[in-house]
């Protein structure tokens, strides 16, 4: 897997040659495609050749484009590169639903603790928080998760916060989200599970339900960064935050008892949960640990 991330934010021309990404603009780049882990395309006047699409898929690069408001939209997926693709969906279709009550439980409890660690490294611990997380029903059939969520927003930014403003607070959650969404849609795709058949999420309008379920302990992550960026931003978000946004896929993450990069800890995440359905057990089910916020140093 690659170890790059490219932003893209003036007119280019995005092509392939010797299995190099070509970037066109006032002076021509390459980068090798080995070394690349994801895309943002985020200008209008950018294009991007046919063949240079199938080799970045080919190669599980995750290429993202961006909306009007300069918000990731749509991602490219890898769908054909797992060789047991049948095999793979036929299994996620027989997941019992115990073993999803298990699971999603699991899934929740460490969300609710990356959230209390959020809260701490703010200087804002909530006992009351960590005690709802270690209070996680199989299936989450107390909905901890929503009380949890509820407490945490509030004690994180303030009483009037709300997800449901359109402001730039907003703008950089949501804008974070997605970046981390798509990653995980790459790696349920790329081990040729189905991203629309969700663990809890079931909207059949949504055909990212499962990566909507192993993506939420990563939202903290994001949390954290604009929680400790507040005043660094603006009215709208600028390309430095966006790109401080595409960086997190680079940040410092605990999983397994091993610190690795959140992109790396979301291919730990995807692989383990795919070994739960194939073991029908929710034993090996592997999810990230919240840490300082700091670029991985790899030894």
């Amino acid at each position: 897997m690659g170890f790059r991330n490219i932003y893209i934010q003036k007119p280019t021309r995005l092509s392939i040659r010797r299995q190099q990404l070509v970037i066109q603009q006032e002076e021509d780049y390459t980068i090798p495609v080995d070394d690349i882990n994801s895309i943002m395309i985020d200008h209008p006047q950018c294009t991007i050749t046919t063949p240079a699409l199938s080799v970045l898929a080919e190669a599980e690069v995750a290429v993202f484009t961006c909306d009007q408001k300069h918000l990731p939209c749509a991602i490219i997926l890898p769908v054909g590169q797992y060789f047991k693709k049948f095999e793979a969906l036929t299994i996620q279709m027989h997941v019992r639903s115990k073993l999803k009550d298990r699971l999603w439980q699991k899934v929740m409890k460490q969300k609710i603790a990356n959230q209390a660690k959020c809260l701490a490294l703010n200087g804002r611990p909530s006992v009351e928080l960590e005690v709802m997380g270690k209070q996680v029903l199989e299936g989450d059939r107390s909905h901890q998760e929503s009380q949890a969520a509820r407490l945490y927003f509030r004690l994180l930014f303030n009483d009037q916060f709300t997800r449901r403003t359109d402001d730039v607070l907003n703008g950089a959650l949501n804008y974070g989200y997605a970046i981390v969404r798509g990653a995980v849609a790459r790696d349920i795709c790329a081990y040729g599970f189905e991203p629309a058949l969700g663990l809890f999420h079931h909207n059949e309008l949504n055909p990212f339900n499962l990566a909507d379920d192993l993506m939420e302990p990563f939202r903290p992550f994001v949390d954290l960064w604009v929680s400790q960026n507040i005043e660094q931003l603006e009215e709208v978000l600028t390309s430095e935050n966006k790109q401080a946004l595409f960086a997190l896929l680079f940040t410092e993450v605990l999983i397994d008892g091993e610190y690795h990069t959140l992109n790396n800890a979301i291919h730990k995440v995807v692989s383990s949960y795919t070994m739960c359905c194939r073991n029908d057990s929710a034993a090996g089910l592997k999810l990230p640990e919240l840490v300082r916020l700091r670029a991985h140093e790899y030894e």
